[in-house]
């Protein structure tokens, strides 16, 4: 299956104390990473989240950033009086030591650790409402993440298809134009061999000519190379077709070819079908650059 690494998804979800919101976005990366961004009144729930996330991706790297806005009821309920005095009275003292003759602004104290403690208690880690409100947020958020990952690996498809198909063709007419290759070298070197022969008034030995036949026959043989790579070519696409995300897969499949091409490239001396290798190497690669971007 074709599932992109590259995705997004974001969810909602609205209660009377605010809104909290989720964004899911995914790049490529050789391993699975997950970097995430919670309030401080989630900050516990984090690990949670992590170990939830870890279990719908194989590779790639997340970020997930939650926010949360609270409604003005919410903030308005969530001042700590007695925590929010003493701060007062703490820096009224220092700045009367200080000679500082400057009012002390509540909004500047509001910020400070304690004083809006709402929600912080509204958010404890454990609590039953919390964890059914961030799985609902993270089901919502992750189903839209996946539907983006999902259609964009169909895309990719569509382009690997597309140059896999050209390496299907160029791998029959390397394996049809070689034949021939093959028995014109064979009839070319025995000419030369009688020309030379007359030159010195030698008379031919078959046999050993025949010797000779086979070994170079074996050397430029490229009849299992050419096996493997349809074989691997099959393979590849049956990867594609599972219903698992078949990146790594398809990845060793490709490096495969690539190594068969490469032997065809040394045992071949006909020009024309070392260009048609040239041209499935170029094709392959097209093939390995989309698959870069699959789980």
């Amino acid at each position: 299956m074709y599932v992109s690494m590259t995705g997004f998804g974001s969810s909602r979800i609205e209660r009377e104390q605010g809104t909290i919101t989720l964004e899911l976005s995914s790049v490529n990366h050789r391993y699975q990473e997950i970097y995430a961004r919670f309030p401080k009144e989630l900050a516990s729930w984090e690990p949670w989240f992590h170990q939830k996330l870890r279990r719908l991706f194989r590779r790639g790297k997340v970020q997930a950033r939650v926010e949360i806005t609270w409604a003005s009821s919410a903030l308005a309920a969530s001042f700590n009086k007695e925590v929010l005095s003493a701060y007062y009275r703490e820096l009224s003292g220092v700045s009367q030591e200080l000679g500082q003759t400057r009012d002390i602004s509540l909004c500047a104290l509001l910020g400070l650790p304690g004083v809006i403690d709402a929600q912080e208690r509204f958010w404890q880690s454990g609590d039953s409402d919390t964890e059914e409100l961030l799985l609902a947020l993270l089901d919502t958020g992750a189903a839209n993440w996946q539907k983006m990952r999902v259609t964009e690996g169909a895309h990719l498809k569509d382009a690997v298809d597309e140059h896999l198909l050209r390496l299907e063709r160029l791998t029959d007419e390397i394996a049809g134009k070689w034949e021939i290759a093959r028995d014109a070298a064979f009839a070319s070197m025995r000419e030369r061999v009688r020309k030379a022969l007359d030159s010195i008034s030698a008379a031919p030995d078959d046999s050993r000519f025949a010797q000779e036949a086979i070994f170079i026959a074996d050397r430029w043989d490229v009849a299992e190379e050419i096996a493997r790579l349809v074989s691997h070519t099959a393979k590849f696409r049956e990867a594609g077709e599972s219903p698992e995300p078949s990146g790594r897969k398809l990845d060793f499949l490709v490096q495969e070819m690539n190594r068969e091409l490469n032997t065809l490239n040394s045992k071949i001396a006909d020009a024309g079908v070392r260009w048609l290798v040239v041209e499935a190497k170029t094709a392959l690669e097209r093939i390995r650059e989309q698959i870069q971007n699959l789980e």
